[in-house]
């Protein structure tokens, strides 16, 4: 009954599951579209992306809570037959059996995690774009490091593209950690397009458009040395700088003025991976008035490791003529980017950001409540089936 009256509430409390992080109303036709498995296992698939949307300090906060909540549940419980069966004898190996549950309950959290992080399951995809080319500036394949090392080690350049594809991504910049060896001959749908992502002075910049390999090791040993780079990206390497998260947010919050006359050409305002989604809305807010005001582009990234099957943020690019396939595409974004602020748009899921008003060891719940206010009805139907089905099927096997 509590999730049945949660899930009800909010409906009444509903918001839209997209937004601009700049304010501006979405189109009207722009939604989610969900594969018939998410639908049929809305539970799992919602909360699943739900938690893979949290920022850093949000996932501790929803390990710490999930803890919490479980001696209070255990604690609780407790307290209730004691209370109302004092009469009875306690049960058998009391401890025993809560050491058993307790396996159970860590044994089943690691699953549900490990299979979220590993299954590159049917996910959500931005639908409703019209003419709208749909892009992503940062991505990662198996020729950088941090993926060729890890499960995801075959989260090739083909398998990158097809985590893009069930996105509704057109086109998806490969941009690996200091080479371009991701960037492998590629036909189709969607797009890929050259790039790189340079670790310079305690600064990732990300270049679009650069496909000759980068020596890092000019770049990372002063602040001088990363605005070298910042100046001579586009006359040397033919790509446009764009400064990353988490880095110049955490190093070089007050000095992003001298970095964009240094040449920096735009900033993510969004990044989905989780160490880099810590940024408040005020902060946000404050990047993009420099942004706006210097006339440096902003975009979203996803920053994909191949970790998961949720995707947070999109790029659109309005057209008036029809959409770009192939080198084409890139070269629409890449022009369009250089025209500065205000040309291409963001489109973020709305999720319990890390400033939201939940305490962080209520993160699960908050999880929950933020995931529900941005169902659609059928998903919310498929929550409430399942929700009935298991209680009558707890209901049958205790009677």
């Amino acid at each position: 009954m509590a999730l049945t009256a949660g899930l009800l509430l909010a409906r009444v409390w509903h918001t839209a599951p997209l937004a601009d992080p700049l304010g501006a109303p979405l189109p009207p036709a722009l939604h989610l579209a969900f594969p018939p498995t998410y639908v049929l296992f809305a539970p799992l698939f919602t909360l699943w992306d739900g938690v893979s949307m949290l920022s850093l300090s949000r996932l501790h906060g929803f390990l710490s809570g999930l803890a919490v909540l479980y001696v209070a549940w255990r604690g609780g419980r407790a307290l209730w037959w004691h209370i109302a069966w004092s009469d009875r004898p306690p049960p058998r190996a009391p401890l025993r059996r809560e050491l058993g549950l307790l396996a159970a309950s860590l044994g089943g959290l690691a699953l549900f995690v490990g299979i979220g992080l590993v299954w590159h399951r049917p996910m959500a995809a931005l639908a409703g774009t019209g003419g709208d080319l749909v892009f992503d500036v940062h991505s990662h394949t198996n020729a950088s490091h941090d993926v060729r090392g890890t499960l995801m080690g075959g989260f090739d350049t083909e398998a990158n593209l097809r985590w893009h594809r069930r996105a509704g991504f057109d086109a998806v910049f490969a941009t690996d950690h200091n080479t371009v060896a991701g960037l492998r001959p590629h036909s189709g749908a969607p797009a890929l397009c050259p790039g790189i992502e340079v670790s310079a002075w305690r600064a990732h910049v990300v270049l679009l458009g650069d496909s000759i390999p980068v020596d890092q090791r000019r770049y990372n040993s002063s602040l001088a040395a990363l605005e070298l780079l910042l100046r001579e990206s586009d006359s040397l390497y033919g790509a446009l700088s764009v400064l990353s998260l988490p880095e110049y947010e955490r190093n070089h919050r007050n000095r992003l003025d001298s970095l964009a006359a240094a040449g920096a050409a735009g900033f993510e305002l969004v990044n989905a991976a989780p160490k880099a989604n810590e940024m408040t809305r005020p902060r946000r807010d404050s990047v993009a008035a420099l942004a706006r005001r210097t006339g440096r582009f902003v975009v979203g990234a996803s920053d994909s490791h191949g970790w998961g099957a949720t995707s947070m943020v999109w790029n659109l690019l309005p057209l008036t003529g029809p959409k770009p396939a192939g080198p084409a595409a890139c070269t629409a974004v890449l022009q369009a980017l250089r025209k500065g602020f205000g040309v291409t748009r963001i489109v973020e899921r709305r999720r319990l950001r890390p400033d939201s008003g939940w305490p962080g060891w209520l993160t699960p719940a908050g999880v929950l409540w933020e995931g529900w206010r941005g169902l659609t009805w059928p998903l919310t139907l498929s929550w409430l089936a399942w929700t009935w089905l298991l209680w009558a099927v707890s209901r049958r096997r205790y009677t």
